[in-house]
C-alpha cells in the first residue's frame, strides 16, 4: 500500500466518522453526498469507501442516513 494512502482524513471528518470494516461497498452514501467529500475503493480484493475531501464535509448527515451498516456515524465530540 502507497505511504500515507490511509491518512486519518481519509477515515474521518470534522462531522463524521468512517469504520471501512462495516463498509459493504453499497455506494448509496456516494450518491447521498452532495459536496463531493466521499470517494471509492473498487479494488476486486479490497472495497469501501474513503473520504477523499474531508474539509469540504458541511455535516449535513446525508452520507449517515444513506448507510445501512453504520458504517459511517456522527462522530461525537468529547
Amino acid at each position: 500500500m502507497r505511504q500515507g494512502f490511509f491518512r486519518r482524513e481519509h477515515t474521518s471528518t470534522t462531522f463524521v466518522t468512517l469504520d471501512t470494516k462495516k463498509c459493504e461497498a453499497c455506494w448509496k452514501c456516494l450518491k447521498a453526498c452532495t459536496s463531493n467529500v466521499i470517494g471509492r475503493i473498487n479494488l476486486p480484493w479490497h472495497k469501501h469507501i474513503r473520504f477523499v475531501s474531508s474539509k469540504e464535509c458541511k455535516g449535513c448527515m446525508k452520507c449517515v442516513k444513506a448507510c445501512r451498516t453504520g458504517a459511517i456515524s456522527k462522530l461525537i465530540k468529547e
